[in-house]
């Protein structure tokens, strides 16, 4: 049913005493707290109507996602599955939230407090909200903080920053505070930090231009070689980097040449580690060495040790050949959601993204028509029937006949509809068992911001001059849940990504018209062309037809360009699998052309090397 909020008052709220029936849940934060709630609303016969109500209303506030890195969204769903999703603020009413400000003030509990305010501001636009909210996240940020579960506290004060950043002037105390937290505890840990806390904050620090760089450099430095010194080569890479960050910031040249070049070295003391280890061998060696490589290339002043570097990766990569194995079995969905976060997780950032773009590929033609001859000899009267294709606002777009025996031609509505079909079918099983378990993975882990994407997808051939921004935003958002950004931007992104790829190889057509006026191709059109199966395959542009431009398949690019698509259609998982397809387009590709960047700056072989003998 749904909340009734005539009966969500503050005197019903007061009346819940909410604290009090969540006094002995342990650790303080909202994830148990909803799940708490959760079982106590469960308990239908032990509530009023407004008590319930009340608790149906904690339930979803806390309920709701932080997303702290994200002021003008700081909150999205906790799950979304086909057209349904979670809470969100904007489904509560602001002037009830507005109403219940003097009671969420009054909680004591700093983590229940911070999450009620910023809701109350985010959707109520209530000022004293937002402040005391700030207040709120810094008390429970430090309550939370344990070295070892760093991104608690992490996310607070970031939250808080962030927050109190939005507030202007008048939030001007609260961000300086804030600051000020930051900057103690880095200089409290003083290098003794196990995981990343130092880094995030460290990073934070440099953004708001808070603090000492120099002093920082030196503190990301210390983490860096402890870290090292404990075989924990990838967060040395990246204190490295940090303490390079802060060396530039503090305008500190030499300093930064050095971090940049011991950060590159850090993965090169990674392959090595990988190249004796069960699972990894010298395929794993082989690809982080390619990127020590680089990273070396990039680093001032190491130049000569790239050259040493690039000499010991052909020898890698040429004992890596050897254990490729050809590797085959059935799995039911279980253990597909649990090889994809296998792919996945515990990697470095561009290996598990790497993983993350080769999780699936379209079904062959051939496979799509053996799936649509073995339903139709199942379901033997909806092969015979004709049907309507309809779009998201319900209305006939097509009609589509009997399936005809046999038939191989894919321009026959009856047989090209019911491949798409298939092909959702299998889409959303690869997006339930595959995508979304390994992107939650990833989040987990990494937590994607714009400038690792960016970095990412920037050699992409296949994105336009003046479209990274918006793709690389793109694909940040799909990795937070964000589906409306996702779904507005991602259809007409591909677009343009596919007009790269057509016209890549060749001269772009702007078909010129009699009159002498010039028209763009159109999206089907591009799709049609000879160009477009070079890229991306015969099977490759079925997939793409039914995904972007083909009423009778999901019709995206145009649902959306033309306005049809509702906001939960946007949760689909048709626009999931398109988002995970142009980062997998536009990372693969990026791949591609940095590694044969890499095999062209290797050294010349030798007279010894051409004839095989040493």
């Amino acid at each position: 049913m749904p909340l009734d909020w005539t009966l969500v008052t503050p005197e019903a709220l007061y009346g819940l005493e909410l604290e009090n029936l969540l006094h002995h849940v342990e650790s303080r934060r909202c994830v148990e707290f909803t799940q708490e709630l959760a079982n106590l609303r469960n308990q239908a016969d032990r509530w009023s109507l407004a008590e319930a109500a009340c608790l149906e209303f904690a339930v979803q506030a806390t309920g709701m996602r932080l997303r702290y890195d994200q002021p003008s969204e700081p909150f999205g769903p906790m799950f979304q599955m086909g057209n349904g999703r979670s809470a969100i603020p904007a489904d509560f009413p602001k002037d009830v939230l507005v109403a219940a400000y003097p009671w969420a003030t009054a909680l004591k509990d700093d983590e229940l407090r911070a999450r009620f305010l910023d809701t109350i501001w985010v959707q109520g636009k209530h000022f004293m909200a937002a402040k005391d909210a700030v207040t709120a996240y810094l008390a429970s940020a430090k309550r939370l903080l344990a070295p070892k579960h760093w991104t608690d506290f992490a996310q607070r004060l970031e939250r808080a920053l962030r927050l109190a950043a939005s507030l202007g002037k008048g939030g001007a105390e609260l961000h300086e505070a804030a600051l000020a937290e930051a900057l103690y505890v880095v200089s409290t840990y003083a290098g003794a930090d196990p995981l990343y806390l130092t880094m995030r904050l460290t990073q934070l620090l440099l953004e708001f231009r808070h603090g000492d760089p120099s002093e920082l450099a030196k503190y990301a430095a210390t983490v860096a070689q402890a870290a090292e010194s404990s075989g924990d080569f990838w967060r040395a890479k990246d204190y490295f980097n940090t303490a390079a960050d802060c060396c530039r910031a503090a305008q500190l040249t030499d300093e930064e040449a050095a971090h940049r070049r011991a950060a590159a070295e850090s993965l090169v003391k990674e392959a090595d580690a990988a190249r004796g280890q069960p699972g990894r061998g010298a395929m794993v060696a082989a690809s982080v060495l390619s990127s020590a490589v680089q990273a070396m290339r990039q680093a001032p002043g190491g130049k000569a040790r790239a050259k040493e570097l690039a000499r010991q990766l052909v020898a890698v990569q040429e004992e890596a050949l050897s254990e490729l194995k050809s590797v085959s079995t059935s799995v039911d969905a279980t253990e597909m959601v649990q090889a994809a976060v296998r792919r996945v997780s515990g990697k470095s950032f561009g290996d598990a993204m790497l993983a993350f773009c080769q999780l699936a590929k379209p079904p062959s033609l051939d496979a799509l028509m053996r799936q649509v001859e073995q339903q139709a000899s199942v379901q033997v009267l909806g092969s015979l029937m004709p049907a309507e294709v309809v779009n998201s606002r319900g209305r006939v777009v097509a009609k589509v006949s009997s399936l005809e025996q046999g038939s191989t031609d894919l321009s026959l509505p009856g047989l090209r509809w019911r491949m798409f079909r298939c092909a959702g079918m299998n889409r959303s099983m690869v997006v339930q068992a595959a995508i979304e378990p390994a992107r939650s993975t990833i989040l987990h882990e990494h937590a994607p911001d714009r400038a690792d994407v960016l970095e990412l997808i920037r050699h992409s051939p296949w994105i336009p001059e003046g479209h990274h921004e918006s793709i690389a935003r793109a694909i940040v958002a799909g990795f937070h849940g964000d589906m409306l950004l996702v779904g507005h931007v991602v259809p007409l992104q591909f677009e343009a990504v596919i007009r790269q790829a057509v016209e890549f190889n060749c001269a772009p057509d702007p078909m010129l018209k009699p009159d002498g006026t010039q028209e763009e191709r159109t999206l089907s059109a591009l799709l049609d062309s000879p160009q477009a199966e070079s890229a991306f395959g015969s099977a490759g542009v079925l997939e793409l037809q039914d995904l972007l431009t083909d009423q009778l398949g999901s019709n995206l690019r145009n649902e959306v360009a033309h306005g049809l698509e509702t906001d939960g259609g946007f949760f689909s998982t048709e626009f999931v699998y398109a988002w995970w397809l142009l980062l997998r387009c536009v990372a693969l590709s990026a791949h591609i052309v940095r590694t044969r960047q890499h095999d062209a700056a290797l050294p010349p072989a030798g007279p010894a090397d051409q004839t095989g003998n040493s």
